[in-house]
């Protein structure tokens, strides 16, 4: 069999499964039209967290009735689809065809991008990888969150993809349109064009998700926080003074075919003319006279229509992200300057990951992505509404970790917890309520409740079938795990 050749479905190969609720109405549209979308062996849909993308996948994999491979961000995600395989599509006995193992995979088989990339490498011919699935008979590869790719995942998605005629199912709540032009391309190249979209109006409307508006909270940096961002911005700007007077960086400039010899290639400068832009500013503010005749170039019919921008930081970044990344072959005659040069970026951390960023590097970011003033802006945010809203109030506090290991922090540590995550943000919030059995955590690995609520929760759970521990911190909080939890490894 050709390796793009195409099976049929096989309709009884997941007869066993069947979505055991009511399909919302979006969701029940959004599958109406799914046949029509799977004609190009590529469903692409947007969905809104809260309106069942997993389950939706699943039903997807059940009508294509071929062996699947779904693959997710995190083990946590990749734990969920088997959760939810298991409580919405299946009888009281389970579904058991499935693997967690991408070396042994079953009717469905689920993992993670990281897990995919690993087992790549282990091929030195990367045919073999192909046949691997083949052999297996796997003929669906679902993305989740598919977003989340990262550069280093990219290369076995698509050998795997382009090996065969895979139908491809894709699931995100937000496309990547915040990332490079290469980026996009690359999704959309793996994923497809989008196909269909559930509206968060549409989840409003059928009251799963509550009429919301948007506000931001502004949450100011802590003095050390400012303090290193104020000190990495101080050595930018003296690197920058200390350039405009380098004799040997100027003479460097001087000599480029764009200043040099810009009549002779005017088509390549009029195909990055910010590049050509950026020589010129940064030459006028270190002092050298431009000849009016590079002003032409640009554009300009009289000298005293052109004023010269300001050198700040974006033009800084052009020229360098030119001279030493995009430009570099052609400046071949150069390169142990610029080798010189690029370690002194380096340094500086204005250059990481082959871009040059003058503005804030990743540990700007990261520091105040997870700076500890959130938690006390998101304290305040609810302790306000608590306050205001009283019993009518539901809240849920969204966070990308879970950061367990602050879960037992005795009240005195609070104060020091440096990190954001769901365990921080409880341990704040626990400190700070008045009334403690309204706080409590629900996530894919850790489920936390007041003790008061125990006997509710054993309405509708069998406690013989939890672990139920106390909280070291704080014994009123209970901690309940599912005895006989399968390994996710």
């Amino acid at each position: 069999m050709n390796s793009k050749s195409k099976s049929s479905s096989n309709p009884l190969l997941f007869d066993s499964l069947k979505f055991i609720y009511s399909w919302r109405n979006y969701q029940h549209i959004l599958l109406e039209n799914f046949t029509a979308h799977i004609a190009d062996d590529h469903f692409h849909i947007i969905a809104p967290p809260g309106s069942g993308k997993t389950i939706l996948g699943i039903e997807i994999i059940r009508r294509l009735g071929k062996k699947a491979l779904v693959l997710s961000p995190t083990l946590t995600i990749r734990n969920q689809w088997e959760n939810r395989l298991q409580n919405f599509f299946s009888d009281a006995v389970g579904y058991a065809d499935f693997s967690f193992d991408l070396k042994a995979p079953s009717n469905l088989t689920f993992s993670t991008y990281q897990a995919l990339h690993s087992f790549y490498k282990t091929f030195k011919n990367k045919e073999a990888y192909h046949t691997f699935f083949r052999e297996h008979g796997v003929e669906v590869l679902v993305f989740d969150e598919a977003h989340h790719l990262k550069n280093e995942w990219w290369k076995c998605l698509f050998s795997l993809k382009e090996s065969a005629s895979y139908s491809i199912v894709a699931l995100t709540a937000t496309p990547p349109y915040d990332s490079s032009a290469l980026e996009i391309h690359k999704y959309f190249k793996l994923c497809g064009e989008i196909d269909d979209e559930i509206a968060t109006p549409s989840l409003v409307k059928e009251k799963d998700l509550c009429p919301h508006q948007d506000y931001i909270y502004f949450s100011k940096p802590s003095d050390v926080e400012i303090n290193y961002i104020y000190e990495y911005r101080k050595k930018i700007a003296g690197f920058i003074d200390r350039l405009k007077t380098d004799h040997e960086f100027i003479t460097f400039i001087k000599s480029h075919r764009f200043y040099n010899n810009t009549e002779l290639i005017l088509d390549e400068i009029y195909s990055n003319p910010d590049y050509f832009s950026a020589i010129l500013i940064f030459l006028s503010a270190s002092g050298n006279p431009i000849p009016f005749d590079k002003f032409k170039v640009l554009g300009f019919e009289r000298e005293k229509e052109v004023k010269i921008p300001q050198l700040n930081n974006d033009w800084i970044e052009i020229l360098f992200q030119n001279i030493l990344i995009d430009d570099r072959e052609n400046l071949i005659e150069s390169e142990a300057y610029l080798d010189r040069l690029e370690q002194e970026l380096r340094k500086l951390n204005i250059y990481e990951d082959k871009a040059i960023d003058l503005t804030g590097n990743k540990n700007i970011y990261k520091a105040l992505s997870g700076s500890p003033e959130k938690l006390r802006a998101i304290t305040k945010i609810i302790n306000h509404e608590n306050a205001c809203l009283k019993d009518d109030l539901r809240c849920v506090v969204l966070s990308d970790f879970i950061r367990s290991e602050f879960l037992d922090s005795m009240d005195e540590q609070i104060g020091e917890i440096n990190r954001i995550g769901v365990a921080p943000i409880f341990q704040n919030l626990r400190i700070s309520m008045q009334n403690k059995p309204d706080l409590a955590i629900l996530t894919g690995s850790l489920v936390v409740i007041h003790a008061a609520l125990l006997a509710e929760f054993n309405r509708y759970e069998a406690e013989d079938n939890y672990i139920l521990n106390p909280l070291n911190c704080d014994a009123e909080y209970i901690s309940i795990e599912p005895k006989g939890r399968k390994t996710t490894g």
